[in-house]
């Protein structure tokens, strides 16, 4: 098993085009199938927990030291990379609101698990770059609710979760409708968001916290640097299967009906990250620590596409008129994982 899990690491990029190939193979073939809603329980439990539970939570106060750092990091990828990905979808997407949900999506997500692996890769400062992981990520589960609810209002999706709220409002039932997910004038509201996010992040960020504890007590420091490596592998292996499902469902026909709209949807993303990198390379030159240089630019190019799938899963359970997002995440591998190793030589240069 663990020979399969070093080997879907060593390989992801490849693994992640033969499932989403495999996917795509059940809708041509076989009309594919409706989205269910333990999709969303499916993606908490075998893509994000794992992804989750290498993170050095208790690390984050001694990483504070850098917070200007940290703080530019946040400015970074709250204020500046969704900024960017809305101006690139209103020159590139202005007739697709869903694929422009997607690419500021993705835009408001940072770090990840990749963030650690690519900083020591680099030789960046790592407590650093612990502090812009979590920080970053504490930051996502407050800003993204507002964000998300703030866009999909915007460019008239409210439309689209209006016409099965009755069915979707997670919120609502829970309450036996004491409390509503709309605010009243027809818009989608933070409240909305903030449901699944719960499911998808924060329900899945316990869990892990609470594993790193109960290894920790049991064993030591030591020995769970070692096991969360796997945790990590394990992430990858549930990815594939969540990326399987997704690629077949049949909303994904429309790949096959209009083939451009692959096209439609890769160049903003490449524009994305190739105007992200640039902004974040010219700030890293400015820096005299380059170790902790390295850690800013890290944190502030990755985005968590592994969180940005399972929110976007959560959009899909309310409407599957959203499934174009899927697409947009998934396509972002695409991009971040070459661009990735090409930074790495980047960074060694300067």
């Amino acid at each position: 098993m663990l020979k399969f899990l070093d080997h879907i690491q060593k390989y992801l990029f490849w693994w992640l085009a033969g499932v989403i190939g495999s996917g795509l193979a059940v809708v041509y073939f076989w009309g594919g199938y409706t989205f269910s809603s333990s999709i969303c329980v499916v993606a908490a439990l075998v893509m994000i927990y794992p992804s989750l539970v290498p993170l050095a939570f208790d690390k984050l106060p001694a990483s504070l030291k850098h917070y200007r750092i940290i703080l530019l990091s946040v400015f970074m990828n709250f204020v500046i990379l969704p900024g960017l990905a809305y101006l690139i979808g209103a020159m590139l997407l202005d007739q697709e609101p869903v694929l422009r949900l997607g690419l500021i999506l993705l835009a408001l997500l940072p770090g990840g698990g990749m963030v650690t692996t690519w900083a020591m890769k680099s030789e960046a400062d790592m407590p650093t770059t612990i502090g812009i992981v979590l920080t970053n990520l504490l930051v996502a589960i407050v800003a993204v609710p507002f964000g998300l609810s703030f866009f999909i209002n915007f460019f008239g999706l409210e439309q689209v979760q209006k016409a099965s709220a009755s069915a979707v409002c997670a919120l609502g039932q829970a309450t036996g409708g004491v409390f509503s997910c709309s605010l009243g004038t027809g818009t989608v509201s933070p409240m909305k968001i903030a449901v699944p996010i719960l499911i998808v992040v924060i329900i899945p960020l316990i869990m892990a916290y609470v594993t790193q504890q109960i290894i920790k007590s049991n064993k030591d420091e030591a020995y769970f640097d070692k096991v969360k490596i796997t945790f990590g592998k394990l992430s990858n292996l549930g990815l594939l299967i969540v990326l399987f499902i997704l690629m077949a469902l049949k909303n994904n026909h429309i790949i096959f009906d209009n083939p451009r709209i692959l096209v439609d949807i890769f160049v903003p993303l490449v524009l994305l990250y190739l105007t992200a990198f640039g902004l974040i390379f010219l700030l890293y030159r400015t820096f005299h620590n380059k170790e902790v240089g390295r850690a800013f630019v890290w944190g502030s190019y990755l985005r968590y596409i592994t969180l940005a799938l399972g929110m976007a899963i959560s959009l899909v359970f309310q409407d599957e008129r959203l499934a174009m997002l899927t697409t947009v995440i998934v396509l972002a591998y695409f991009v971040q994982i070459p661009s990735s190793f090409l930074l790495v030589k980047i960074l060694k240069k300067y």
